[in-house]
């Protein structure tokens, strides 16, 4: 009997060896594209509130004063720009719009 066993084991082993790796090949591929979508969605929504913050630029800074709300959510869009690693330009564009006077 144990002869038999050990027969069993050792034809089963290199199955079980090889579904356990295909299935760690099948996550490994499944994150990587989970990722790189990740990221796209990240540089889509970076995108977007760039072009929010040279929408609301090119709005007000020409009027030489912006709306407490609107300042409000200029803040808004620009923490969140910021946090998904937006700088450069963006952060130009929000500072000439700090600089601007608030009118209610």
């Amino acid at each position: 009997m144990p002869d038999l066993l050990m027969t069993i084991l050792e034809s089963m082993v290199p199955m079980l060896l090889t579904g356990v790796g295909g299935v760690c090949g099948w996550l490994l591929k499944s994150h990587r594209k989970e990722a790189a979508r990740d990221r796209a969605m990240e540089t889509g929504l970076r995108t977007l509130l760039r072009a929010e913050l040279l929408e609301i630029h090119a709005k007000y800074v020409p009027l030489g004063q912006i709306p407490v709300a609107v300042m409000e959510e200029t803040d808004r869009v620009y923490r969140a720009y910021h946090s998904l690693g937006g700088n450069g330009t963006g952060t130009k564009l929000y500072e000439e719009l700090k600089a601007l006077p608030t009118v209610d």
